[in-house]
Formats: structure tokens, sequence, C-alpha cells
């Protein structure tokens, strides 16, 4: 009878829940990119920082799991983050394309995709559609640019940054240029030229985690529980940062 109790009890002591198993066991590696003020590395601390990672880390905090960010080139964290378990990109723009392609946490933020044009120009648009006749460009990889083209029926001529893509429309290269409602001035900036002049704000945008589709669902679902419930935390976050948007890709 003593032999038994103590197996009893043995097997008792092993009988942890699958879900507080996986837990333990589980790190989920999160990538991301230097673009200020969601996600950047601080030059004192040698930490990732900003507007979206202080989400992230509040949403990791209260799920319990191990996990890991490293800002990385953007395509580089997207295709690790379709192909690897386990893995998520932020902050990404959830988009119709895309849904498939991943498991999602969001949103994180809310932001919006805009066409720019020189100050100057005279140049008038209603729709995407009236694009047709123009230049325009983008930054490579962005949902942006991604999107336009499929409404608009237009090719836009793809830059390896935004910085990139405003040299290209103040040097008379590009008539329109495609980007983020707030990242547009902000790139202009970093290339020492003027504020571009906004042509049309033509969608909002959900800012979100990509997940791999091979991350357990259960997680995914208690990572969007946790998120729904941060609203505080993320105006407290915005306010800190001075209600800065970056780049939407």
């Amino acid at each position: 009878m003593l032999r038994l109790s103590w197996m009893v009890l043995v097997f008792a002591s092993c009988a942890v829940p699958v879900s507080a198993a996986d837990d333990a066991e589980t790190t989920l590696h999160l990538l991301t990119e230097e673009n200020h003020p969601y996600s950047y590395t601080d030059t004192s601390s040698g930490e990732v920082t900003g507007t979206g990672v202080g989400i992230v880390r509040e949403i990791m905090a209260q799920s319990g799991v191990s996990y890991s960010i490293q800002s990385l080139p953007w395509q580089r964290a997207y295709r690790r983050a379709q192909s690897n378990a386990n893995t998520c990109v932020f902050i990404t723009n959830r988009t119709p394309a895309r849904e498939p392609l991943f498991q999602w946490v969001g949103p994180l933020l809310e932001g919006g995709w805009a066409v720019f044009k020189r100050p100057d120009s005279t140049a008038m648009i209603d729709t995407p559609k009236d694009l047709q006749r123009y230049t325009v460009v983008g930054k490579s990889g962005s949902a942006s640019v991604d999107d336009i083209e499929e409404q608009a029926g237009i090719k836009v001529t793809r830059t390896v940054n935004d910085e990139t893509a405003a040299k290209m429309l103040f040097h008379g290269r590009a008539d329109f240029w495609v980007s983020g409602v707030i990242d547009a001035p902000l790139a202009a900036k970093a290339a020492n030229l003027p504020a571009p002049a906004l042509a049309l704000l033509w969608k909002k945008a959900d800012l979100s985690m990509a997940c791999s589709k091979a991350t357990d669902p259960d997680l995914i679902a208690r990572l969007n529980a946790i998120n729904s419930s941060l609203d505080a935390l993320r105006k407290s976050i915005l306010a800190r940062h001075g209600g800065e948007v970056g780049k939407q890709n």
C-alpha cells in the first residue's frame, strides 16, 4: 500500500498541464527592424526599444512565454517569420494578401497609407487609379506599394528605402511617392529634403505581429487576448514617444 501511494505521488508530481509544459519549452523568436519610433536599437543600452517593442514586451511578459527580440533588415525578418516555427515579425501591415501567410497578433497599433507629391506639384489625384498616368515610387517590400499596384493597376518603381524614394520624388524622377502617413515626412527629413505634400490618404493600416503558421494556435489566441487588454498601455507608450508613427511595412 505504501509503495502504491508513493507511485501515485510521483505520477501526480509529473502531471504538469500540457499547456504549461509547452510554454516552458517554447521560445518565441520575435524579429523587427530599425524603424524609429516603432523599433530601434538604443545606442546607450544596445537594447531594442520603441513603441511597438514596448507593447510586444508587455504581451510577452503577461504570457509568461520565453522570447527573444532581434533587429534585422526587413526582408530577412519577414522571410524568417514565414519559414521558421515559433518566429514572428513586427510591425507588420496586416493585409488581405498577407492574411493567409501568417497567424496574427494585433492590432498592436493603427496607421495609414498615403500618396505624396512635391509641395510645388500641381498634379491632382482623387483615387489610386488616377496614378496610372504618372511615375510612382515606393519602398520595396512595403505592403502599401503592393496594395496600390493592385488597386491602381500600375507598376511602382521600387527603392531600397523611403529616403531613396524621397530623393527620386524631389529630384524630379517621380511624380508621386507611396508611403506611411507619417513615415514620408520623417524619411524626407532624414534625406535633408522638405516635407512632401499629402496627395491622397487612401487606407488605414492594421499594424500587427505576423507569426509563423507553425506556431501553436492556442498560444496565438492567448497573445491576442492579452493584446486586447492593453489599450491604456498603448496610449501611455504613444504619449511618451510623442505620438510618432514610423514606417508601416
